[in-house]
């Protein structure tokens, strides 16, 4: 209540007594005197009920988190800018009705606990970081004479699921996701390893990215999930094989066995050909060829498609082939039949003459030499 009002009360008071002064004068002082204190006492009053009034006062309020995260137990008053005036604390209900106080100084709680009021000094939350599923329970936060805000807080852990022994199998120089994973992925567990069993020494060894079999090989896949604890080993060797395991309790295991086995993309696919030369034109149909067998299904596609181009390469080596042939023995033929050609026509122009000498004298003719004479070609070679 403003201090105006009740001094305006208090004078219109002192007006009313100044009226009746037939009345006793010490009569009218102890009047006075007794208004004035108990407007004090309910300025007073009303001043203290103005102060801290909690949020959720008398209840009780549940909330869940997870180990390894942090969690808020909420507790402000209405006025986040009202700061109480008798102070307040955080408890811990150990058992039964005994309550521990709650100290980041000391105890389960050191340098885990803070309050996150900041500017505001009705804010009284507390935040709890680091979550252990020992921190589970019921909290109170009190505020005296105001009342209190009671919180039952549950921590969920990491209990590995599908305990059963899984068998993987891997290429030598790829890489293997080893599976392993909490029921929450949002779940962070407090500890957890990754072991190899030993054969020659019967025992289990941690895996670590630092020693030698594994340095910069091995690599954890949970990204935004801390719940995922599956893990990743790349350029693997004849080494890597066997048993594994992954662990967040000593009584909690998941086991997992590695098997290698030849890579089919390695694998090479031999293509038998054979060729026959001929001096036919060769027909449009070709032997097919046939790969020799192989005991791998993986590997009958990557021979198919092998298949497939040498056949085509074949075809078209026909082709040239056959068109190759006949163009030779087209200028075989037109050379052979202008040599025969030439031969005949040097036949044809040579003339054989047979000249028959007589003794017997006969009368001289006049011949007409200009249409009886004849010319003959002599061809030397």
């Amino acid at each position: 209540m403003d201090i105006r009002v009740i001094l305006s009360v208090l004078y219109r008071a002192s007006v009313v007594l100044g009226v009746e002064r037939s009345v006793c004068c010490g009569l009218h002082v102890v009047l006075l005197v007794r208004m004035f204190l108990t407007f004090c006492l309910l300025f007073i009053g009303l001043h203290v009920s103005d102060g801290c009034i909690l949020v959720n006062r008398s209840e009780s309020l549940r909330i869940t988190a997870y180990t390894g995260g942090s969690v808020l137990l909420p507790c402000y008053c209405t006025d986040l800018h009202t700061k109480p005036q008798t102070g307040f604390t955080w408890k811990y209900n150990t058992k039964g009705d005994e309550w521990e106080k709650i100290s980041s100084e000391s105890g389960q709680y050191r340098d885990r606990v803070q309050l996150v009021n900041g500017q505001s000094q009705g804010n009284l939350s507390l935040l709890i970081s680091h979550l252990t599923e020992e921190d589970g329970g019921q909290y109170q936060c009190y505020v005296q004479a105001v009342g209190n805000v009671y919180i039952t807080l549950t921590v969920k852990g990491c209990t590995l699921i599908n305990l059963k022994s899984q068998t993987i199998t891997a290429h030598i120089g790829g890489s293997v996701l080893l599976p392993c994973s909490c029921p929450d992925l949002h779940t962070t567990p407090e500890e957890f390893t990754w072991e190899k069993r030993n054969i020659f020494k019967s025992r289990w060894e941690e895996i670590s990215s630092e020693s030698d079999q594994y340095r910069d090989r091995v690599q954890l896949v949970n990204g935004h999930s801390p719940g995922n604890l599956s893990l990743l080993i790349s350029h693997l060797t004849e080494e890597d094989g066997g048993d594994y395991r992954c662990g967040v309790k000593q009584s909690e295991h998941i086991y997992v066995r590695i098997n290698f086995e030849e890579d089919p993309s390695k694998s090479t696919a031999v293509v038998n050909v054979q060729t026959r030369p001929t001096t036919s034109i060769p027909s449009s149909s070709s032997s097919s060829q046939t790969p020799e067998g192989t005991a791998f299904s993986q590997t009958a596609s990557l021979e198919f498609f092998i298949f497939i181009p040498v056949l085509l390469l074949l075809a078209v080596g026909g082709v040239f082939y056959w068109r190759y042939r006949a163009g030779q023995r087209r200028v075989q033929m037109e050379s052979g039949e202008q040599r025969g050609r030439k031969e005949q026509g040097t036949q044809d122009e040579v003339m054989y003459s047979t000249v028959v000498h007589s003794n017997t004298a006969r009368t001289p003719t006049a011949t007409d030499a200009g249409d009886k004479t004849e010319y003959a070609t002599i061809r030397v070679n």
